[in-house]
């Protein structure tokens, strides 16, 4: 039928942030954030970086692909029964991000120190991030209702638009495949970490 299609060279994104709408946060840079479940099927910037912590703790023996499949699901099963989670079940819900983010020292999702939209109610400090691949670009805004929490604000917009921008530049049905989003993902931890690097304590 037809040849197999190549992985093309995907371009360096670009990574930019403004600080926006200041309207009267310690987690190191390699930090993940969770701020949804995650479960066999689910892909994007957040299961990159479950896999890429899984594999530096020996959880999981392959490259980060993006995707959550059979092997992340028995890595997470590994990683929940010895960090004591009743639920060990393969999915990382909301007492396994609860776990992740208390050993890591960041905001626990759900606590409402990060959110994806300021409270009408009380001043927050917004960050803006966008992610562009050859010309298509995803903007993620997440808002802090501590001026600390910046740093956190910044890298989960910053996760969440650049995984976003690589499945919409790289989708897996489109030449290349997964192969291309998986190479796209491989550069988000560097370039969160150059785009809110301001924002370290």
């Amino acid at each position: 039928c037809c040849p197999a299609s190549t992985p093309f060279s995907v371009p360096r994104p670009n990574t930019k942030f403004a600080e926006n709408r200041t309207r009267m946060p310690s987690g190191d840079g390699d930090a993940c954030y969770f701020p949804r479940d995650l479960g066999r099927g689910s892909y994007g910037g957040d299961v990159h970086c479950l896999q890429r912590f899984l594999s530096r703790k020996g959880y999981l023996n392959e490259e980060p692909t993006g995707y959550f499949g059979d092997r992340t699901a028995i890595a997470t099963k590994r990683w929940q029964r010895d960090n004591g989670i009743d639920s060990v079940d393969g999915h990382l819900e909301l007492a396994s991000r609860d776990k992740y983010a208390a050993l890591h020292n960041l905001p626990l999702p759900g606590s409402g120190r990060v959110t994806p939209d300021a409270g009408a109610d009380q001043k927050n400090t917004c960050v803006d991030v966008c992610a562009e691949f050859t010309g298509i670009r995803d903007c993620q805004t997440r808002c802090a209702r501590d001026a600390r929490d910046k740093k956190h604000a910044c890298r989960e917009a910053c996760q969440t638009a650049f995984g976003s921008a690589c499945d919409r530049a790289f989708p897996a049905s489109g030449e290349g495949g997964s192969t291309n989003f998986k190479i796209c993902l491989s550069y988000m931890s560097a370039s969160c970490e150059d785009t809110c690097g301001k924002f370290r304590s």
